[in-house]
């Protein structure tokens, strides 16, 4: 599977270490609510639209613009956030967590975190190094556990969170 921007396939076939990937995501696959990733390295949260999707991990990603879909294809890994856009602070703290898109994110040393939600994300950028070292220690078990169903997996309405998805901006 290559990726693809605007109908156009961009690079090469993903590898076997890719295939399983656990990616936030609704259930018609579409990544990070729909969110556009690379409007967070603009400084604020965007919707993406279907007329500017890519597929990476085996998920489809939107964008604003086609400007952000064509630098998110050409360097993936620069943009998608850590966690495979699962909460930071949970996977710091062992297990997966949903995120709030629009107030739980952060760019820190050119690398997008995202959060439950903003209380979570000052807490998370509160202890920010240590959190952040953590969270890379627990996501290679972490994500095992979320391909396996091992893993706890906390869900915003599960938690009688006012936070629905797919979730829009305020």
């Amino acid at each position: 599977m290559g990726m693809v921007a605007a109908g156009v396939s961009l690079g090469a076939p993903v590898g076997a270490a890719q295939a399983e990937e656990v990616v936030n995501a609704l259930s018609d696959g579409t990544a990070m609510n729909g969110f556009d990733v690379v409007a967070y390295f603009d400084g604020a949260p965007a919707k993406g639209d279907a007329a500017h999707a890519v597929e990476y991990k085996g998920k489809t990603w939107l964008f604003s613009s086609p400007e952000h879909a064509s630098a998110f294809a050409a360097d993936p890994a620069r943009y998608e956030p850590q966690h495979n856009g699962w909460c930071s602070y949970a996977v710091s703290e062992g297990y997966g967590a949903e995120v709030d898109f629009v107030n739980g994110w952060s760019v820190i040393d050119g690398k997008l975190y995202l959060n439950w939600d903003a209380e979570t994300r000052e807490a998370f950028l509160d202890e920010q190094s240590t959190r952040i070292s953590q969270a890379e220690a627990n996501w290679p078990e972490l994500h095992e556990g979320l391909i396996d169903g091992s893993a706890d997996l906390y869900t915003h309405a599960g938690e009688g969170v006012e936070i629905s998805h797919p979730q829009m901006l305020n």
